[in-house]
C-alpha cells in the first residue's frame, strides 16, 4: 500500500507498490511522447519579402560580385567564428541556441488542436498575435523543460522506495502535475467543483466494488465505464501523491523567526 511522501535527512521519500510505480512511469512516458509530437508544429507561413540586393531569379539569394550566398556566412555566425578561430568553446552558445531556436521558424506557430496538449502548452497572452509570437519564441524550451522533468520522474520511479533529493522534488512534482493536466482534460475536469465531484465518484465506486465483490453478481461494468473509472482512480491517486510531496516540502521549510525573537537573540550575542 502506498505511503505519502515524508521528509528525510536527505530529501523526501514515499513507498509505492511496483504496479503503482509502473503506471505512473508509463503515463510520464506517454506525456513525453505527447509533447514531442509538437516537434512538427503546424506553421502558418509568411509571404516572402524581397529585400534590396537580392536576385528574385535566384530565390532571394544575395549577389555580391562573383560570389552568390544565402546570407548565412561564417562572418555572421558567432559559433562558426569560434570554431574557426579556436578562441571560444562553441558549447558556450548551446544555452542561447536552445532558447532562441524558435527564431528560425518563419510565420506563426499555430496552437495545439488537442485540448490536453493545449493545457500543457497554453497561450501566453489573450491577444492571438502576441500569443503566437510568444509561442514561437518559448514553446520549444517549455516542451524541453517539461520532458526533462518527466524523465527525471521516470528515473526516480525505478527505485523502491521513491527517494528524491531537495533539488529533484520540485521537478518530480511538476511532472506529476503535467500528468494530472492531461488526465483532467480526458476526464472533462474544468473546475475545482468538477475535481471534487470526481473524487466523490471514485469514493462511491470503491464502495460499489466492495459491495459487488460481496454479492458476486458477475455483472461487470462496461468497457467505457471501466476505462473512465480507471483514469479517475489514477487521477485521484496522483493528486494525492503530489499533494503529499508538496506538503512534505512545506513542512520541511524552516520556520520564520519573528522580529522580537531576532532582537532577543542579537542582544544575547552582544
Amino acid at each position: 500500500m502506498a505511503t505519502a511522501f515524508r521528509a528525510t535527512s536527505t530529501g523526501y521519500r514515499a513507498d509505492l507498490a511496483a504496479h503503482e510505480r509502473r503506471v505512473i512511469s508509463s503515463l510520464c512516458g506517454d506525456v513525453i511522447q505527447f509533447l514531442e509530437s509538437r516537434d512538427d508544429a503546424p506553421v502558418e507561413p509568411e509571404a516572402p519579402q524581397q529585400e534590396a540586393g537580392q536576385d528574385p531569379e535566384q530565390g532571394g539569394a544575395e549577389v555580391t560580385g562573383s560570389t552568390t550566398h544565402s546570407g548565412a556566412s561564417d562572418d555572421a555566425d558567432p559559433v562558426a567564428q569560434a570554431e574557426h578561430s579556436g578562441g571560444m568553446d562553441p558549447s558556450t552558445f548551446a544555452h542561447f541556441s536552445a532558447e532562441l531556436a524558435g527564431l528560425d521558424t518563419p510565420g506563426e506557430v499555430l496552437p495545439p488542436q488537442d485540448p490536453a496538449l493545449r493545457r500543457l502548452l497554453p497561450d501566453g497572452s489573450a491577444d492571438p498575435e502576441e500569443a503566437s509570437q510568444l509561442r514561437r519564441l518559448s514553446e520549444s524550451s517549455l516542451r524541453a523543460s517539461k520532458a526533462a522533468d518527466l524523465r527525471l520522474a521516470r528515473m526516480a520511479l525505478e527505485s523502491s522506495p521513491v527517494a528524491l533529493s531537495e533539488e529533484q522534488a520540485p521537478a518530480f512534482g511538476r511532472a506529476l502535475n503535467d500528468v494530472r493536466l492531461v488526465l483532467s482534460v480526458r476526464l472533462g475536469i474544468e473546475s475545482q467543483e468538477d475535481a471534487d465531484a470526481l473524487h466523490d465518484r471514485v469514493t462511491r465506486s470503491r464502495g460499489s466494488r466492495k459491495d459487488a465483490h460481496a454479492s458476486d453478481s458477475g455483472q461487470g461494468p462496461s468497457s467505457r465505464s471501466g476505462t473512465d473509472d480507471f483514469m479517475a482512480e489514477i487521477y485521484t491517486f496522483i493528486t494525492w501523491l503530489q499533494e503529499s510531496l508538496f506538503q512534505a516540502m512545506v513542512d520541511f521549510l524552516p520556520e520564520d523567526t519573528g522580529p522580537g525573537e531576532a532582537d532577543d537573540e542579537g542582544d544575547a550575542v552582544r
